[in-house]
């Protein structure tokens, strides 16, 4: 009877850790890639900047905690960092006739993450003729960290 009781045991623990569910990564590694890729190109969009600034309205994936990461990790730039849409820069008197001078604008919209797997549309806005982006791009969640599994389709204005 012991024997039949220790089995049962064992059995149940098995199934209770392998129906835990895996907590879905955090998704403010995606939003640095993203941004990453596109501070990288187009350099002369960040001449002579002291701001980046990053519209996070449309970011569906990320929670208040993991957005003051995202919004800390900017920060490795050695810029003032921003959190604010254009409409707020335009108000505040950062973007006059369409020119950010002292900075650049990411923004960032997002799909629900599936299968740790987030899909979005990104830009960095310097000015109406100075902003480039990408439609569709997708990134994925795999070995520890997130990656840029397609760029989607390039624009630029």
């Amino acid at each position: 009877m012991k024997k039949l009781l220790y089995i049962l045991l064992i059995i149940s623990v098995v199934l209770i850790s392998g129906c835990t569910a895996k907590e879905a990564p955090d998704a403010a590694g995606a939003y640095e890639a993203a941004i990453d890729k596109l501070y990288n190109e187009d350099e002369a969009l960040n001449l002579n900047i002291k701001y980046l600034a990053v519209d996070t309205t449309k970011m569906k994936n990320l929670t208040e905690e993991s957005k003051k990461t995202f919004l800390k990790n900017l920060e490795k730039y050695g810029l003032t960092v921003l959190d604010t849409t254009s409409a707020e820069l335009e108000k505040n008197g950062y973007i006059n006739d369409t020119n950010f001078e002292e900075g650049i604008l990411f923004n960032l919209e997002d799909e629900q993450m599936k299968n740790n797997t987030i899909k979005m549309n990104v830009s960095k806005f310097r000015s109406g003729l100075g902003a480039i982006g990408y439609e569709g791009m997708e990134l994925k969640y795999r070995n520890g960290k997130w990656e840029i599994k397609d760029t989607g389709s390039p624009w630029i204005s």
